[in-house]
């Protein structure tokens, strides 16, 4: 016999199995839902309840069966104790109908035991199968977690974690049961649970770090409550991971003070630079005024000479400072583009010193040259490779005292081929030499600040050889001096014809 719709609807919202029967007793249809078939798994169509209802409430059944059919519209609620696995029963709510008089519609409705079972299952089932880790306890006691929280503790279920800080307690490394906690952050998570048992807190919101067995940190974001526990009172947190958005903030902390720096950097780069530009700048308008309005006589005057050659000198230090920004600028958006050929080194150094040497002779530095003999050419782009050489001997010169010495020396080496300069001078910290390589750094001493510069130099230089595919290095120490070294690699070296 088919179910009306109906009655479909209204065994849905009222109970969880409906059994239809003919005016003998013989079961027509059985429905359930999925959670209820297991009470009527073993009942089938064709046969009597007779088995299925314990034998001193059959009759009773009998009775309200046949009291239900002779009344039209008649409805009564019974109890029956319902047979179940392994001989055991269950009591149940059955209640009996009849819409013709002719078949009788019984429908289970479990009682309150069987709801109350039910309920806690689902519970359970949410709880066990939170992504959140749920874990109660007093000041001395874990109560209960679950695996979510074994899970953010590295264990694979409550099992194992149960069994570590068990061992852990036994070992008395584990006081208080806040093993689990960073030692840095217990005190605040202690001040919330001491707040929320003594009634001062009713919901805590906070974040702390768990530290697992192997060291590792897990940021948590905690939201916890005053329970009661086996008529104790305890504290619920639910226990959000969030280690994953704390490593981002952190990133963002660190681009940010980056950023920061890299403006402060710009601007007293800016403030240095406004020096550095209106030296050479006042020097040549005052000296061309000079000339100009012939303060001193006819422009044939000798004097005018040496005003010429100061206009000169300041006229190519402002083009260095032009040349290194615009430099700069070329290597950071990657438009410097290398014209490379094979370029003998030992010419490449003695035109360096040259251009050095006259500088070396006033400041009474001696220059020095160690070169391999039979060396190799070098593929690379001859100007960056002066360029790179006039910064190192430059830098030497300026910062060795009178008296001092700049060793120039090329060779070969395992990975390549290295060209460096030696000086004598003031050198550097560790500190120092970050400072140097960072592009606008400019190192804050009281000699380093005599002499005029972009401090742009070094960076432009490493990157430079760094586009050669080659590092530099600097290595130095407070008044012991300072080697600076461009190593190029082997791909760059030119195989000597046999």
């Amino acid at each position: 016999m088919q179910v009306s719709q109906d009655r479909q609807f209204q065994y849905r919202t009222i109970g969880s199995v409906e059994i239809v029967l003919d005016s003998n007793g013989v079961v027509l249809s059985v429905d359930s839902t999925q959670e209820s078939q297991r009470l009527v798994s073993d009942v089938a169509e064709g046969e009597s309840l007779h088995g299925h209802i314990h034998p001193d409430d059959y009759d009773f059944f009998l009775w309200s069966s046949q009291w239900v059919l002779n009344g039209q519209g008649r409805e009564q609620t019974i109890v029956l104790r319902w047979a179940r696995a392994n001989g055991r029963w269950s009591k149940i709510n059955a209640t009996l109908k009849s819409e013709n008089g002719e078949t009788l519609c019984v429908v289970f409705q479990p009682d309150e035991v069987e709801h109350a079972r039910r309920a806690e299952g689902q519970l359970r089932r949410v709880v066990e199968g939170s992504a959140q880790g749920i874990i109660v306890r007093t000041n001395s006691e874990i109560l209960y977690t679950n695996d979510a929280f074994a899970h953010m503790m590295g264990f694979p279920s409550v099992r194992e974690l149960s069994v570590y800080t068990e061992e852990e307690t036994k070992a008395g490394r584990n006081a208080n049961n806040s093993g689990a906690i960073h030692p840095d952050d217990r005190p605040i998570v202690a001040e919330h649970m001491r707040r929320r048992l003594s009634g001062e807190e009713t919901l805590s919101h906070y974040e702390f770090r768990l530290q697992r067995p192997d060291g590792t940190v897990v940021w948590v974001d905690t939201h916890a409550a005053l329970v009661k526990w086996d008529g104790q009172p305890a504290s619920l947190s639910w226990l959000s991971d969030i280690t994953r958005r704390k490593s981002i903030e952190a990133e963002l902390i660190r681009s940010k003070e980056a950023a920061e720096f890299a403006n402060r950097t710009k601007t007293e780069f800016l403030t240095n630079m406004s020096h550095e530009l209106r030296t050479p700048l006042n020097a040549i308008i005052g000296f061309s005024e000079v000339i100009k309005d012939q303060m001193f006589g006819p422009v044939g005057t000798a004097k005018y000479a040496d005003y010429a050659k100061d206009i000169h000198t300041s006229g190519r230090h402002l083009l260095d400072l032009i040349n290194d920004i615009l430099d700069l600028s070329k290597l950071e958006a990657g438009k410097l583009e290398l014209r490379e050929g094979d370029v003998t080194l030992r010419t490449a150094v003695e035109d360096c010193l040259t251009l050095i040497r006259n500088r070396a002779q006033k400041s009474d530095v001696l220059l020095v040259t160690e070169i391999e003999p039979r060396l190799p050419k070098l593929h690379c782009d001859e100007r960056a490779l002066k360029q790179v050489l006039l910064n190192f001997l430059s830098n030497a010169v300026k910062f060795t005292p009178p008296g001092g010495t700049v060793t120039t020396r090329v060779c070969r080496v395992k990975d390549g081929l290295a060209l460096s300069v030696t000086d004598t001078g003031i050198g550097m910290s560790d500190a120092d030499i970050k400072v140097a390589l960072a592009a606008f750094g400019q190192i804050d001493s009281k000699l380093a600040r005599q002499h005029q510069g972009t401090g742009l130099g070094l960076p432009i230089s490493k990157s430079l050889v760094e586009l050669h595919g080659g590092r530099l290095t600097v290595e130095s120490k407070p008044g012991k001096g300072t080697t600076m070294t461009a190593t190029f690699p082997s791909s760059r070296v030119v195989a000597v014809a046999a």
